[in-house]
């Protein structure tokens, strides 16, 4: 599988920037599968694990996760690959869903999921050392649904906050806060019931709006000045919440995001999304949906970017070219909810698979870990940095 797909792609600057509705009763059943399938493949005797997968996934399907893991194809590789060495890393796991919501996008029928998997970090994990102790999993997924089954999957873990959690962090300090994510305000983020189509074009148009202003960033130096350009300020409540991967962290408000990272992320990588050849700024994308006040965007691999600045990830500058693994889940507040003047972007939930950012950088966190912390097996240095 490649990292972008051409029936992904936008050929034009306003491509798929559309909201494309689905029949209420439709969606709500594809929410309800995926529901089902993903608690019952979490919760089933291992011994019966095969099964739960084999009724929730098309037999070729399309796994696509985050790094170490990163793309497989089938049922047989998905359990080897991803299921399997969760479950037996946290035996008693249970799955907690924050958001859940659904739409189509470019025909295709989408279910797109955040929340926690919850558990006794009981076995070693991608080189991860038990602890013994509770460990939340951050999850973000996406799913699409085609004649009954889960035919493409896009996962993001954030295996670097799973690091935080067993006491090992393998790179600089994060500018933003680190720690849990916070479900959303109003704690309605799980929607299944029928949604307004009004309030989902209303809530779609907003992030659609908001893309296209941070497409118009020049490239120049980030100063505040600069960042203006952009307009954020029309779009975010002045009391919003951003939640960035491990790595980046947590801000909050419009200063705080530009301060702990806007302006970093813009310093190391200016070319972020720039427009290319005729493609629009953010081309690419896998899901763009909104079920009633939440929106969910992403794309793997569709924000392209040359890092030449330092700073980020206590990185500097490496001249290389980087592909990012990116999802945004999105609450809107209404005018009618809130202030009455305007209806603002109130909270934003972003996965980014900064371990993958970080091996595009020649940085293996994985390689570190193992050679540094608590292995019963560690590696030795040449063995994770000579080549």
């Amino acid at each position: 599988m490649t990292e972008e797909r051409d029936h992904h792609r936008a050929v034009g600057p306003h491509a798929n920037r559309e909201f494309s509705p689905i029949e209420p009763a439709r969606n709500l059943a594809n929410k309800r599968r995926l529901q089902a399938a993903q608690q019952e493949i979490t919760q089933v005797p291992l011994r019966q694990l095969g099964e739960a997968i084999d009724a929730a996934y098309h037999e070729d399907a399309e796994f696509r996760a985050t790094h170490p893991v990163n793309d497989v194809v089938g049922r047989a590789a998905i359990e080897r690959e991803f299921w399997r060495p969760l479950r037996h890393a946290l035996p008693d796991a249970e799955r907690r869903e924050h958001i859940l919501v659904g739409g189509r996008y470019q025909g295709r029928e989408l279910v797109a999921s955040l929340g926690q998997y919850v558990g006794t970090f009981a076995r070693d994990w991608n080189g991860l050392p038990a602890t013994g102790q509770p460990l939340v999993v951050r999850y973000c997924e996406a799913h699409e649904w085609a004649e009954g089954w889960i035919r493409r999957s896009w996962v993001h873990l954030d295996h670097l906050d799973i690091m935080r959690q067993v006491g090992y962090w393998p790179i600089a300090p994060s500018l933003g806060s680190e720690g849990g994510w916070l479900p959303p305000q109003m704690n309605d983020g799980v929607v299944l019931t029928q949604q307004d189509d009004a309030v989902s074009r209303r809530c779609f148009a907003l992030v659609m709006a908001m893309h296209t202003a941070l497409g118009d960033y020049s490239g120049r130096p980030p100063t505040r000045e600069v960042l203006d350009e952009m307009v954020q300020v029309r779009f975010w409540h002045p009391q919003f919440m951003w939640y960035g991967p491990a790595g980046l962290g947590t801000t909050r408000g419009l200063r705080g995001f530009e301060d702990y990272h806007q302006i970093p992320f813009l310093a190391a990588f200016p070319d972020r999304g720039k427009r290319r050849a005729g493609e629009e700024a953010y081309s690419g994308h896998y899901i763009r949906i909104a079920d009633g006040r939440f929106v969910v965007t992403g794309g793997w691999g569709h924000l392209v970017a040359t890092h030449t600045g330092g700073g980020l990830l206590g990185l500097a500058a490496t001249g290389r070219t980087v592909k990012m693994r990116v999802m945004d889940f999105y609450r809107c507040e209404l005018a009618e909810d809130g202030d009455g003047e305007r209806d603002w972007l109130r909270e934003n939930w972003v996965p980014i698979d900064i371990p993958h950012v970080l091996h595009q950088l020649g940085v293996d966190i994985f390689g570190r870990m193992r050679h540094q912390h608590r292995q019963n097996q560690a590696l030795r240095a040449s063995e994770f940095l000579v080549r």
